[in-house]
């Protein structure tokens, strides 16, 4: 009899690079698993839609408990705070959770930015799997994760450690900090922990997709307050001026371009905002990919890109394509580092549409290091194969 294993991730996300981790994860377990597993994709985070037909009444009292955290008495406490986001969390998907995994034989979280606390309350969510794992004897992996800050007052960073930890964690690789995982977070040594590449690595061969010769560079957008929900100071209106000195750039030196998303509705309405503002016709916005397959076709299209969603970079990088990011979050930073190009993600707030465009042209004449790919790539194909074996 085949083994189950529960794929966790969020697999329905319209940001296509979230699904693009999904279905490479899976494509690698299913090429290890060599006939021996099947897979199945657990939503950690399903929209409302869903919930309102499956999970009414949770979804209501979710509703009702999310509007406390206002209150200046919960607020106040972290304690308190956390434990109202956790019981929210806890009504709403606990549940749903226990019933997806009922006839799990293992569970991998498959890539993103799973071991972080600041955003997102993904939290939460891991500790409520890596429960019910515990309590289920499935054995869980956790792969090529982003580990995004820590903090040992915080208890939303105190209690995923404490998750990640549990017994039922048998591997955990890291797309990024190794350093932080190892150092901070892990009490259980008897963990097996890598350094790993994303497996959004493997678009090539999992989607049969290569990079196609172009003229055009790729512009892709990302929603305009961005920056200020990860705490740096950049402006919805310095995020217009940037973009439009970027295509103004280009224009001035003849560069063809043409500007993506990865799929976010909000990202696509920047994008649509800012060639209204510029009074640009809408022929130079790719349409909204509404699947992995148009969002890779509509990357591999460029001569190169400038990017700032994680994933448009790293479908870049998987393609060939030369790519300079934009860095609104650590994870953007450390991924340039990790392959090599960190002068080629830079920090909008030193920096200007010259020198983005400058960086541009200057990375067109040059090459990734194959090597380091290719051995990011068989790190995480090895830990991944290494798990599926001991459940074999």
């Amino acid at each position: 009899m085949k083994k189950k294993i529960a794929l966790v991730g969020l697999n329905n996300f319209n940001n296509m690079g979230d699904q693009v981790i999904a279905e490479t994860t899976q494509y690698l377990v299913r090429k290890n698993g060599d006939g021996f597993v099947e897979t199945f994709f657990v939503d950690i985070a399903p929209y409302d839609s869903f919930c309102k037909i499956h999970l009414p009444t949770r979804l209501k009292c979710f509703n009702l408990l999310k509007t406390l955290e206002s209150l200046k008495f919960i607020k106040k406490s972290k304690t308190v705070f956390y434990y109202v986001q956790y019981f929210a969390w806890w009504i709403k998907l606990y549940q749903y959770y226990k019933e997806q995994l009922e006839h799990a034989d293992a569970i991998i979280f498959s890539g993103g930015g799973f071991i972080k606390f600041k955003t997102q309350e993904l939290n939460y969510l891991v500790d409520m799997i890596t429960k019910i794992a515990k309590k289920k004897g499935i054995p869980v992996m956790l792969n090529a994760v982003g580990v995004e800050g820590y903090d040992s007052e915080d208890p939303r960073c105190q209690k995923l450690k404490k998750a990640i930890n549990r017994s039922c964690v048998k591997v955990i690789t890291t797309r990024d900090n190794l350093y932080l995982l190892n150092e901070k977070y892990l009490s259980n040594k008897s963990i097996v922990t890598a350094l790993a590449g994303d497996p959004a690595f493997y678009i090539p061969e999992c989607y049969n997709i290569t990079k196609k010769e172009s003229c055009f560079i790729g512009i892709g957008v990302i929603r305009k307050d961005i920056f200020l929900r990860y705490g740096i100071y950049f402006t919805e209106e310095q995020m217009f001026d940037l973009y439009q000195k970027i295509i103004e750039e280009l224009d001035h030196r003849g560069i063809r371009w043409k500007i993506f998303s990865n799929g976010f509705t909000s990202d696509y309405q920047f994008a649509e905002e800012l060639l209204e503002r510029m009074n640009i016709d809408k022929s130079k916005l790719l349409a909204r990919p509404e699947n992995t397959v148009e969002f890779v076709n509509s990357v591999a299209q460029f001569n190169g890109i400038i990017g700032a969603r994680l994933h448009a970079c790293i479908t870049a990088y998987s393609l060939d394509i030369p790519a300079i990011g934009l860095i609104w979050n650590e994870k953007v930073r450390m991924f340039g580092e990790l392959i090599g190009k960190n002068a080629n993600y830079v920090s909008v707030e030193q920096i200007n549409a010259k020198y983005i465009v400058d960086l541009l042209q200057k990375e067109l004449k040059s090459n990734y290091d194959h090597a380091k790919r290719l051995k990011l790539m068989r790190e995480t194909d090895k830990y991944l194969n290494g798990f599926i074996n001991l459940i074999k």
